[in-house]
């Protein structure tokens, strides 16, 4: 017998205007996505 698990969390990568953003997500059932946590990775310019 052999059991297979569903994936139960993902992460995305979202892109913003000014910064991008990492969304940690769990789903819910039935096709649905919720984000629970968010952590935001700043553009830095460099000076060449």
């Amino acid at each position: 017998m052999t059991t297979q698990l569903a994936k139960s969390h993902r992460y995305e990568l979202v892109h913003g205007e000014d910064s991008d953003f990492i969304a940690y997500q769990l789903h819910f059932g039935d096709g649905v996505w919720r984000t629970v946590s968010t952590w935001m990775i700043p553009r830095t310019t460099f000076a060449a």
